[in-house]
């Protein structure tokens, strides 16, 4: 008869939903950080009165001296014809290469080139109304982009950096806990989770200093500790290291003392993901039969 599962502590349960809620902000944070910075870099390359192509397309003509009517000739006709050649060229391939390849997973003949040169197309045409949208909304710039997406890589980052904690996925003296027999290993890891979570607290707090004096600079009057681009306070940004250290810290303690009581894990989805003598193990499986192993 098979036990029972064990069943979750009021700490665990807590932590599986601080868990789910950190992967949904992550899975927010990424996307805005990527759409942010997708967005900026499209307005800069093409809000610019002489392009890359346009640059590169002047020099090979005429040199680093064009004359005014060189350079209006490129930049609005030969230059921006250059450019959508090239594009469509490259849509096309990418479109028959994606096609091409679920036509071999699913079994199916190579598709033809001439449906993938009107899917390019299409998707030229989709590229091209979208750049003309996107400088219609934002002429000079996409305000306070690159501030909002520093935000977003701060929360991405530290919440990145918790979830590797909570699924052990953090760098760990992996070599000396090796060579420790498991009574040694028990009160090791309750020293280690209580080091880290000192380190993680101390952090925290200098982070909730930090939050608490923008929050105040904030609550001062209109327009202080704001973004320039949109009335945000900044406080939001600088909150995810209080937060997501404190989480780390509180975590590090429980498996300090969860690994005291019980055992560090040896398996499943709660142990360490590396494993050094399983690497080493399948390196040595994988040399070729001509190769000599080390002895």
């Amino acid at each position: 008869m098979e036990n029972p599962a064990k069943p979750k502590s009021l700490f665990e349960k807590i932590d599986e939903g601080v868990y789910q809620v950190e992967r949904v902000l992550l899975l927010v944070s990424l996307a805005f950080m990527t759409v942010l910075v997708t967005l900026d870099v499209i307005q800069r390359s093409f809000s610019r009165p002489v392009g890359k192509t346009e640059s590169m397309v002047l020099a090979v003509l005429y040199g680093s001296t064009p004359t005014a009517e060189q350079t209006a000739f490129v930049t609005g006709t030969l230059g921006p014809l250059i450019f959508g050649v090239f594009s469509l060229i490259f849509f096309t391939l990418a479109a028959h290469s994606s096609r091409s390849i679920a036509a071999e997973r699913a079994g199916q003949a190579k598709p033809g080139f001439g449906k993938s040169a009107g899917i390019g197309l299409g998707l030229l045409i989709g590229a091209y109304v979208l750049v003309k949208g996107l400088l219609f909304i934002f002429p000079s710039s996409v305000p306070g982009a690159q501030k909002f997406a520093l935000g977003f890589m701060l929360w991405s980052g530290m919440l990145g950096a918790s979830l590797a904690t909570r699924t052990r996925r953090h760098i760990i003296l992996d070599p000396i806990k090796k060579k420790l027999d498991a009574q040694t290993l028990k009160p090791f890891s309750l020293i280690g989770g209580i080091v880290t979570f000192v380190f993680c607290a101390f952090v925290a707090a200098l982070g909730i200093k930090q939050t608490m004096d923008q929050i105040s600079d904030w609550a001062s009057g209109d327009g202080v500790g704001v973004y320039d681009a949109l009335p945000i306070p900044l406080w939001i940004a600088t909150l995810a290291v209080p937060v997501t250290f404190g989480v780390m810290a509180a975590r590090f303690l429980g498996q300090g003392i969860h690994d005291f009581r019980f055992g560090p894990p040896t398996g499943g989805a709660d142990a360490h993901g590396i494993d050094l003598d399983a690497l080493e193990k399948e390196k040595l499986d994988g040399l070729a039969p001509t190769e000599e192993k080390p002895s």
